[in-house]
Parts: C-alpha cells; sequence; structure tokens
C-alpha cells in the first residue's frame, strides 16, 4: 500500500459562479441583488480557507468480483453495488481517496445562519461543498496524470453513500488512512468531520474507462449535484 497526501491552496480550486447559481436555481444570466454581491463575496472569501487537503491509498491486492458488486481492498471487502463494481472491474490498481475543505467554511457557514443571515449562510455552504469537489478534482487529474505517465488510466471516482454504495462503508474505508488522515474523523454514523469532506475509491488500469458524464447511471435523485456539468 502507498498513502500520499497533498496540501491544495485554495487559489488553485477554481469555482465557476454559473455553476453556484445553478445549484441555487439562479440563472447565472441574469443574477438578481442581492444574490449577485452575496455570491462575490463569498467567492472572495475562499482564499482564507487554508486547510483543503486530501491524499490516497492505493494498492494491487485487490479483486473485484462486478456481477456481485463487490471488490476486495487488502483484507476488507467493500459491497459497493454492482454499478460502482462494474466501473471498476478492470482495474489493476484501486486508489482510496480523503479529501477536505478544511472546517472554516463550514464555521463561516454555521455563523452567519446564527446570526440571522440565512442566505448569506447557505450560499458559504455551497461554496465549500464546490471547494472539496474542486480540490477533488485537483488530485483526481494529479493521479491522472501520476498513471499515464505509467500507461494507465483511470476511472470516475465513486463515493460511500451514492450510487447504491452504503455511506456505513466509510469506516472500511477510512481503516486504511492513519486516524485523522487531513484532519478528517468519522462519526459512528459514518458522517465525516469537517462535513466539506469527500471519500472513495478510484481504478486505475490499462483497461479501464473515465465517463465525462455519469448523472445517468446513478439513482441518487437527491444529490444537488445531480445533472451539474462538473469536468475533471
Amino acid at each position: 500500500m502507498e498513502v500520499s497526501i497533498t496540501e491544495i491552496k485554495p487559489w488553485e480550486i477554481k469555482i465557476d459562479e454559473r455553476v453556484l447559481c445553478g445549484l441555487m436555481g439562479i440563472d447565472p444570466d441574469d443574477i438578481p441583488e442581492p444574490y449577485g454581491e452575496i455570491i462575490r463575496r463569498e467567492l472572495d472569501e475562499i482564499d482564507n480557507y487554508q486547510n483543503i487537503k486530501g491524499g490516497f491509498n492505493i494498492s494491487g491486492n485487490i479483486d473485484i468480483f462486478s456481477p456481485k458488486g463487490i471488490f476486495v481492498y487488502e483484507d476488507k471487502e467493500f459491497i459497493t453495488g454492482r454499478q460502482v463494481a462494474n466501473n471498476l472491474k478492470n482495474s489493476e490498481l484501486l486508489a482510496l481517496f480523503i479529501c477536505t475543505a478544511g472546517e472554516e467554511v463550514s464555521h463561516r457557514s454555521k455563523e452567519l445562519m446564527s446570526s440571522g443571515n440565512l442566505l448569506e449562510g447557505y450560499v458559504a455552504d455551497l461554496v465549500g461543498s464546490l471547494l472539496a469537489e474542486g480540490a477533488m478534482d485537483i488530485l483526481q487529474e494529479r493521479l491522472r496524470n501520476e498513471m499515464e505517465s505509467k500507461g494507465l488510466k483511470i476511472t470516475n471516482r465513486y463515493s460511500p453513500g451514492y450510487c447504491n454504495w452504503d455511506v456505513s462503508e466509510q469506516h472500511k474505508l477510512f481503516s486504511f488512512f492513519p486516524e485523522g488522515f487531513c484532519g478528517v474523523r468519522l462519526s459512528e454514523s459514518a458522517l465525516m468531520n469537517p462535513i466539506k469532506s469527500v471519500s472513495g475509491v478510484i481504478g486505475t488500469g490499462r483497461n479501464v474507462s473515465y465517463n465525462k458524464y455519469v448523472c445517468d447511471e446513478c439513482s441518487e435523485v437527491d444529490c444537488i449535484y445531480r445533472n451539474t456539468r462538473f469536468e475533471v
């Protein structure tokens, strides 16, 4: 197993204002006030979030049983469901990941809401979600470049709680990382703290494929990112 950790500077993450507006249900070409001012202010806050980081645990000691919806990583069996396992099935290596936007953005959102600034707090919360995903986009791209230098490709990333993969499986995933890896801890109910964190798995191999858009394959209808086009 190979464990790595990377710090990401906030200005490396590019949040598309149009995507943020889409999540809010606002026309990005006609942003009404006070939404425009609030959005700009919260995007300006990004440089103050200095604890954005993430990392991988990569192993080739794996087995994938796609008809059963299972993969085995080192000594642990992950029951992901057929959808995830099928997309990982040709992997030669699996990369488990944890990535976080840090605590500051969640603290800001909570403080704004507790002071009665509900809209501002809501926008800050969305920015935190986009920061976590944007940080993971950067890590995934770095993994892609590393694997391409070895003649390998990568799959999409998949997270517990989505695509029928039970969120409780995060306990198994976190067991492959040091306690408090990247400052992220897991509750008994498998919720991550800081909240704006992501975890999951990426497959890599000579015969795997990356699908640009996967919303049509995913059954998670309550995902706020559903049908929002993120590019990696």
